[in-house]
């Protein structure tokens, strides 16, 4: 069976409809302004508390940037080869290198200390060296405690492998991990 609608019930529709739109258009506009208003109150209030959850996540981050400076220029005239890394999705990612780590690791290499900074190991080493550092860095950012590792490293003026023996340890500062390391020379050995 087919249902059958004729045109003149679908025109009288039509015009019932606007009819009733013309005699409550002003409800509806009002309605209508209304139900703006009240959402656009809840969004604002969401803003506002948006707005100052980030001036608190700012000034955080102001305060942990000078916590790390503060921190790490205590190792600028150490005369070990010390370095930062922070774990970035999946990747370990260089924050900083004192002064003895530059002279005796990237100066050779042509690298400034600015060059290194945001980079890997993989930007850096060989792929082998860089993954050895890698899986390293990997399995001490799980367990956590400071680890010695005989590591080595491709010398670039003789082209040959260099034994380093290395300290690694980690510090979860708020929900960063980060590994540092210090290369000790063979006298203390």
């Amino acid at each position: 069976m087919r249902l059958r609608f004729s045109h003149t019930k679908l025109y009288k529709w039509i015009i019932t409809a606007i009819r009733f739109g013309k005699r409550y258009k002003t409800l509806f506009t009002y309605s209508g302004l209304l139900f703006l208003t009240i959402s656009n109150f809840y969004l604002r209030s969401d803003v506002i508390d948006l707005e100052v959850e980030l001036q608190k996540i700012k000034s955080e981050n102001s305060k942990l940037i000078a916590d790390m400076v503060y921190f790490n220029r205590s190792f600028e005239d150490f005369p070990l080869p010390v370095w930062q890394k922070v774990k970035r999705n999946g990747a370990f990612v260089m924050q900083y290198v004192n002064k003895a780590y530059y002279l005796k690791y990237l100066e050779p290499r042509g690298f400034s200390r600015y060059d290194y900074m945001g980079s890997t190991d993989f930007d850096i080493y060989d792929q082998k060296t860089a993954s050895v550092f890698h899986a390293r860095d990997l399995s001490l950012a799980i367990d956590g405690s400071w680890r010695r590792f005989d590591e080595s490293i491709l010398e670039v003026e003789t082209n040959q492998r260099t034994r380093l023996d290395v300290i690694k340890w980690r510090i979860i500062e708020r929900q960063d991990t980060l590994i540092y390391g210090m290369v000790i020379p063979e006298k203390i050995k």
